[in-house]
């Protein structure tokens, strides 16, 4: 999928969800918006742990080095 698709798929959930949740008050609406506030927290526990990762493989890497190699 390409940028173009993905944001034009974006903008149009974000839009039938404002407009079924805050316009119209449905239960379509409400559903759609706990999707995207599940969406959001997969969103931000992924890259706590992937940043977490990253800091563990970087530190560990480092650890493994012979200490009086001075490059």
């Amino acid at each position: 999928m390409n940028k173009k698709t993905f944001w034009i798929l974006a903008i149009t959930y974000a839009a039938i969800t404002f407009i079924f949740n805050n316009v119209f008050h449905t239960a379509f609406g409400a559903f759609l918006m706990t999707l995207s506030y599940f969406g959001l927290a997969f969103a931000i526990i992924s890259f706590i742990y992937l940043l977490i990762q990253s800091f563990l493989r970087h530190f560990f890497y480092n650890r493994k080095k012979d200490p009086t190699d001075k490059c």
